[in-house]
């Protein structure tokens, strides 16, 4: 079987996994990528790791001319087999297939620009060896599909694998994304390396993190000060976050309602403003089905950066105040006109970020 995704031509088969829902994901890669480039003015040596068919690096070369060597990475022969394929039927040059364990290769060759780790569920296990392979800096894509762990659906998951208390609630998404981020920057801290995110997408099931990697023990330092604590309280839907060291209050001082904690996790920025124009004025440029989706994706996110964590779901809050959501539009207006900052969030439609707090926001309902 034989499909085509971006510029790729793909042979399939039965032995080799291959998710076309993903290819959403695989676009906002490839644009990354692009933009990458263009920030860093140089080519790149990419690493598609857990390659599977090889669609991501494929695409990252074909898309990109400033992609130079590709290393595909796989333990399976089959997908090995398939990868090598693939690459010869899309005519790739300057590339090679490697049987063999990710944590492996990584840790044995460190000269990469930008290392792909898109694995079936969580990432932590590839996480150490990624982050020992860049140079003095480089780009870290990862893709973790363990949600439900890291949303809190199974809070003793989380805390097993990541170190950290997720909350189930109305924003529970981005405190998943905050807690991986949040153990990018605690594993990257170790390895003396500071830690920026370029983009922080979270799409149906899975999140998407570019992680920016610079050698330094101050920009180590400066990310770990960005961690921290996100307390929550169910009963009146008041919010607080804390950078370490947290002291975390039992009560909510709204209402008396017990506060939950969630963290520690990231409390930095999830999104670089400049880096998302980089990749909107890229996606223009290419001929995807989901050009328009994307377009639209990205300029929300524009719209996120330097706003504060957390979103309001209005849904949640009219449910809460016992009322009719308002026109969303008109309820943005009003915040606006009362002299607060307020913005759309990718995470979660009739939602808003702002750094109005809950009391505020009710009372325009």
């Amino acid at each position: 079987m034989k499909v085509n995704e971006g510029k790729a031509q793909l042979n399939l088969t039965d032995k080799v996994f291959f998710n076309p829902q993903m290819e959403f994901c695989r676009d906002i890669s490839s644009i990354g990528v692009g933009a990458y480039c263009e920030e860093i003015g140089k080519r790149i040596h990419v690493v598609d790791g857990l390659c599977a068919t090889g669609v991501r690096g494929i695409r990252y070369k074909l898309e990109s001319s400033c992609v130079g060597k590709v290393e595909f990475v796989d333990m399976d022969e089959n997908a090995c087999k398939l990868a090598e394929r693939n690459a010869k039927l899309n005519k790739l040059r300057n590339y090679e297939v490697h049987c063999c364990h990710i944590n492996d290769f990584l840790f044995h060759n460190k000269r990469f620009d930008w290392v792909e780790l898109d694995p079936f569920g969580t990432p932590l296990p590839y996480l150490q060896s990624a982050l020992a392979s860049f140079r003095k800096q480089g780009m870290l894509s990862v893709t973790a599909t363990d949600t439900a762990v890291l949303c809190g659906a199974h809070q003793r998951a989380c805390l097993k694998n990541y170190g950290a208390m997720p909350i189930d609630n109305e924003y529970c998404h981005e405190i998943g994304v905050r807690i991986l981020a949040g153990t990018i920057v605690r594993f990257a801290s170790s390895l003396n390396l500071g830690t920026d995110f370029c983009l922080s997408l979270s799409v149906q099931h899975f999140f998407k993190l570019f992680a920016k990697l610079k050698t330094g023990a101050d920009g180590a330092v400066a990310s770990m000060k960005k961690m921290g604590y996100i307390s929550h309280c169910p009963k009146c839907l008041n919010r607080e976050w804390r950078f370490n060291p947290p002291i975390l209050k039992e009560k909510c001082p709204r209402c008396g309602g017990k506060f939950e904690h969630a963290g520690p996790l990231f409390l930095g920025e999830l999104w670089n403003e400049r880096f998302l124009a980089g990749m909107r004025r890229i996606n223009q440029g290419r001929d995807y089905k989901n050009k328009w989706k994307i377009d639209e994706t990205l300029s929300i996110m524009q719209e996120e950066t330097g706003m504060p964590p957390t979103y309001f779901d209005l849904h949640k809050i009219a449910e809460k105040a016992k009322k009719s959501p308002p026109n969303f539009e008109s309820f943005v207006k009003r915040l606006r006109e009362g002299g607060f900052r307020v913005s759309k969030t990718h995470f979660k439609s009739n939602s808003v970020r702002s750094n109005a707090g809950i009391k505020k926001i009710m009372s325009i309902f």
